[in-house]
């Protein structure tokens, strides 16, 4: 366990932010929370929860116990015929679990290859991309308690995953820790490959689907997203920052009379999902900036900072493009993004 003071956290966002933590807290074992607990300085101010610092946006320091799970043990727990159960520390980062499947040619998380961040944020977020969501593998969530230390374990079907959401995000903010994840994946032989998104299943298209491996496809995600996504080395952005909207059919109907190439997605419930980068282009926003932050001109759902912006700034300018949405469409554009 490591406790360090007036900390800067510029290392700990991938909009590269520079704010400071009163206290940073690193934690791997069920008992440092009762140890933390017991000073009675930590124990009287708020405490919240990092990960990998990729789905934020910090705009002040912060006050309190900023706490991070620094816990990363993979272990197989069990196998059959079709199936390994790995368990996983939370505080191992996303892309290197990913890495760890394909190597063993395990299906079920090559889709969501390269994504920044830890896997304890993977089930808070319920990370998605390219046709696949955590949801699909997760079967359980061990959490600590922030306030006694004491171990929860969630089911799949407690945990209320939504699009990018859970009860850890909602209900249970601040308030548990996820320690563990327990993945579900399916040996060579038992599985399939995920082509459900089109631009993946076209970039594959020569090779039978029965050849495919998880491999194949997860290098195909990488070079995908490297060829949309900037590097949060060079421009700090933290991936997509706004949600993809859900309208009625009534008012997509409406949308079609103007925008006869509207792109969508019918969801299980009958709603449309339309793409928020689609809309931000249509708006004009694309590649605009607001002093050292821009909406990228390599893909219109990501908000950078170019070198020296601050929360604030990116705040402004995401501020700036809800507006021209909703201004053109009728279309509140919501934050994936939390921000503090």
């Amino acid at each position: 366990m490591h406790i360090q003071a007036n900390y800067s956290l510029k290392k700990h966002n991938t909009f590269k932010i520079d704010v400071k933590a009163q206290y940073y807290v690193e934690i791997s074992r069920q008992s440092d929370i009762a140890t933390l607990r017991s000073d009675l300085t930590l124990s009287s101010l708020p405490w919240r929860i990092i990960g990998g610092g990729s789905n934020m946006l910090l705009t002040n320091d912060i006050e309190g116990v900023l706490v991070h799970c620094a816990f990363k043990k993979l272990k197989v727990v069990k196998t059959d015929e079709d199936n390994v159960w790995i368990s996983v520390g939370a505080g191992m980062k996303w892309h290197d679990l990913v890495t760890y499947t394909v190597e063993h040619d395990l299906w079920g998380l090559e889709n969501l290859a390269l994504i920044p961040g830890t896997v304890g944020a993977a089930p808070v977020q319920n990370i998605g991309a390219y046709g696949a969501e955590a949801r699909d593998a997760i079967t359980r969530v061990q959490t600590l308690n922030l306030y006694n230390g004491q171990r929860t374990e969630f089911r799949n079907a407690e945990c209320n995953f939504g699009y990018r959401t859970s009860v850890f995000k909602q209900e249970l903010a601040d308030k548990v820790l996820v320690h563990r994840v327990t993945f579900r994946l399916r040996k060579l032989h038992a599985g399939h490959p995920n082509l459900m998104f089109e631009p993946l299943k076209n970039a594959l298209s020569e090779i039978p689907k029965s050849e495919l491996t998880p491999k194949m496809i997860y290098d195909e995600v990488i070079k995908i997203r490297q060829s949309k996504i900037p590097d949060p080395e060079i421009y700090g952005n933290a991936g997509s920052f706004f949600k993809n909207p859900v309208i009625s059919p009534a008012y997509f109907e409406e949308m079609l009379e103007t925008y006869s190439d509207l792109p969508h997605h019918k969801t299980l419930d009958g709603q449309y999902k339309i793409p928020a980068a689609w809309l931000i282009e249509q708006a004009n926003w694309k590649g605009q900036r607001h002093g050292k932050a821009r909406v990228s001109n390599k893909h219109a759902l990501i908000l950078e900072n170019l070198g020296g912006a601050s929360g604030q700034d990116i705040v402004e300018l995401s501020q700036m493009v809800q507006n021209a949405v909703d201004h053109k469409f009728g279309i509140h554009l919501e934050p994936e993004v939390i921000i503090i």
